[in-house]
Order: C-alpha cells, then sequence, then structure tokens
C-alpha cells in the first residue's frame, strides 16, 4: 500500500477520534515516523479533530456546581449517621475495567467515534472543494486571457494582411504627405487605386489630437476639397493601414484638424501636412 492509499484509508482519522486499538495506534506511529507525508497528514487530522471538538464543545451550566456540592454534602451527612456497611454493600466507585463491555457499551462508542470521523470527513470535503472552486475560477481566468490573446493576435494578424495586400498590389499608387512649415515634423503615407477608388493611410506621424478635435483627410481636385474620411486614432496613435473613403480622382491629398466628426469644408489654418498625386 502506498503513503497515498494509506492517508486515504481513512485510518488517520480514526487515529485522531481515538477510535483504534493500542496495537493499530502503533502501527499509525510507525507509519508516521518511517514517512514524513504520513506524519504531515497524521497531524493534519489531529488539528482538524482538535478544532472539530472545541468547535462543539458544551459549556457546562453555571448551577451544575453547586447542585453536586449539594449532593456530596447530603451524601457525606448520610454516611456519618449509618455506616455505609450496615445499609448496603460497598461498590466499587469506578466499574472493574476487567469484566467485559456490554454490546450497548460499544455501540455507543462507535456512534461517538462515527460521528466524530463523519464530522472530520465533512470539514475535509469542505476544505477540498473550495480548493477546487478557486482552481476552477483560476482557470477560467486563464481561459479568458487566452481568448483576449488570441483577439489581439488575430487582429494584428489581419492587419499585417492587409498591409502586405495594399502594398503588393501594382495598382496602388504611394504619395507621401509632409508637414506644412508650422508642423515639419508631421508627415504619412497614402495609398491610393483610382481604378478601384480606394485609399489607405498609414505610417501617421500627427501629434494627438486635442479632445473633441479629430484629423480629416481631404482629396483635392481642381482647387476643391473632397471628404476623404475621418482618420481613427487608438490612444494618440493612428491605426495602421486603415481604409478611407473611396476616391476616384484627385490631384494632391490633405490633412487637416477638424471638431470630432468631421467638416463640411476644410480649415486650413489647422492644415498639417499635404502631398501632391505625381502623374
Amino acid at each position: 500500500m502506498t503513503n497515498e492509499d494509506y492517508i486515504t484509508s481513512g485510518i488517520l482519522e480514526l487515529y485522531a477520534a481515538g477510535a483504534l486499538s493500542e496495537e493499530e495506534r502503533l502501527e499509525v506511529e510507525r507509519m508516521a515516523e518511517a514517512s514524513p507525508e504520513v506524519q504531515t497528514a497524521l497531524e493534519e487530522a489531529c488539528l482538524v479533530m482538535e478544532q472539530y471538538a472545541a468547535s462543539h464543545a458544551v459549556q457546562p451550566a453555571t448551577s451544575l456546581k453547586a447542585r453536586l456540592m449539594d449532593q456530596i454534602r447530603a451524601q457525606t451527612a448520610v454516611t456519618t449517621e449509618t455506616p455505609l456497611a450496615a445499609t448496603q454493600p460497598v461498590r466499587p466507585l469506578y466499574p472493574d475495567t476487567t469484566q467485559e463491555g456490554t454490546p450497548y457499551k460499544w455501540m455507543f462508542a462507535a456512534s461517538i467515534a462515527l460521528f466524530l470521523i463523519s464530522g472530520f470527513m465533512s470539514i475535509r470535503f469542505y476544505s477540498n472543494w473550495q480548493n477546487a472552486e478557486a482552481k476552477l475560477e483560476q482557470a477560467i481566468a486563464m481561459e479568458q486571457t487566452m481568448a483576449q490573446n488570441y483577439q489581439t493576435a488575430s487582429y494584428r494578424l489581419d492587419q499585417q494582411s492587409q498591409i502586405l495586400q495594399v502594398l503588393r498590389n501594382s495598382d496602388m499608387r504611394s504619395i507621401r504627405l509632409q508637414g506644412v512649415e508650422a508642423h515639419p515634423d508631421a508627415n504619412m503615407m497614402v495609398y491610393w487605386n483610382a481604378a478601384e477608388q480606394q485609399v489607405y493611410v498609414d505610417a501617421v506621424q500627427l501629434p494627438a489630437p486635442p479632445t473633441g478635435m479629430q484629423y480629416q483627410l481631404w482629396a483635392l481636385l481642381d482647387g476643391n476639397p473632397i471628404d476623404a474620411g475621418m482618420i481613427r486614432m487608438e490612444n494618440g496613435n493612428a491605426v495602421a493601414m486603415q481604409p478611407m473613403k473611396g476616391i476616384g480622382a484627385a490631384q494632391a491629398f490633405a490633412v487637416t484638424l477638424e471638431p470630432s466628426g468631421g467638416s463640411a469644408s476644410p480649415n486650413l489654418e489647422q492644415l498639417y501636412v499635404m502631398g501632391e498625386v505625381k502623374s
């Protein structure tokens, strides 16, 4: 029998409840001395049994002491007046332990041991159940984290696939938008397919817009601005290779800072970048 089988057999709980014979108790103690694992399990069983007994201990009534003292005084008075030997035969105060116990005595002892063992097993089951519930919560949290990581990785993979698709398209023209005099460090790329009326923006180098403001892309044709959509920002940075509104003809592209949601016409005082479509 392995140590694990010995520990789960229930004999340690019987030891803690005092329901084993002397030979069985010696065998348990021998196993505990030979195995640190069994020793630890035995100490745990004894500790739980002590806690269980303490939690179910009954405090005697305060009047019990007074009643006992009254009975002792009354018994003493009777003994003084009439010798015990003259009235009744002497009976030992403690029963003869050598006499064989009645079946009822053993049934009572067995019921007490069974009650203590069942209580101990209930406590252990409840503790194991709590541990299992905690492990289940950890597994669920880990699964949710893995699902979020998978979604993030899938989103990034889709972005990379879209970038490669745009860059490999021979009909896609690239236009670099340079910062104007007021914003020399600003720049970005526009990818445009006139035949398919597809427009993408990428590598956006623009300062984070103020609260309530948003960057808007414009296509310029014969001096007239055409709304090409709002540039979406996340954490102060533009989303990579994001699609914009379809444009079929343009001579240049520009970006202005507008109120959130966009404007019908550009605010040229808030012009940041501009680039000409080369023929």
